[in-house]
């Protein structure tokens, strides 16, 4: 039961372990999404929704769609996210319309957690979620030195408080 007032404690991953969680994700398409996810501190709802025309790899830009009231739109792309998008778009199954594919079609919600379980719980991280990618990354920023509204117009939050 969750009172009024009380805080949950945000889970994140420190560099090393996401440095770890990386290192198990061999698969092309999984390493592309979920870098996506974490450079982007996407949640899993707005990684189904990019769909293939969202990416411009020549000008390395993204287009976010948010949800939950967020603030979406177009976003510079990591060069080392362009580099694992250029090459998964060459293998990407057309089984459906989304960016993220797999042999049933597009990658849902639950598949998506499914795939993160799996190669968190190979380094020993069965604690987290794949929501903590993007309270990873806002952690990550702001100990590099990024302020709080760059971290907040990352997230895509509207409120301050939020961030």
């Amino acid at each position: 039961m969750h009172m009024s007032g009380e805080q949950t404690a945000i889970k994140y991953l420190t560099r090393e372990q996401t440095a770890r969680l990386f290192s198990v994700i061999t698969d092309l398409r999984d390493r592309a999404l979920f870098a996506t996810i974490y450079h982007h501190g996407l949640r899993v709802a707005e990684a189904t929704l990019l769909r293939v025309k969202d990416v411009d790899l020549a000008h390395r830009r993204i287009l976010i769609h948010r949800v939950k009231h967020g603030r979406g739109g177009e976003r510079p792309l990591f060069k080392s996210t362009t580099r694992l998008l250029k090459a998964y778009l060459k293998v990407r199954l057309p089984t459906g319309s989304a960016l993220f594919t797999g042999r049933q079609g597009n990658l849902t919600r639950g598949r998506i957690e499914q795939l993160f379980r799996g190669y968190a719980h190979r380094v020993g991280l069965d604690a987290f979620s794949v929501h903590c990618l993007r309270h990873s990354i806002a952690t990550h920023l702001l100990e590099a030195g990024c302020g709080i509204e760059f971290v907040q117009d990352h997230l895509g939050h509207v409120n301050i408080q939020n961030t």
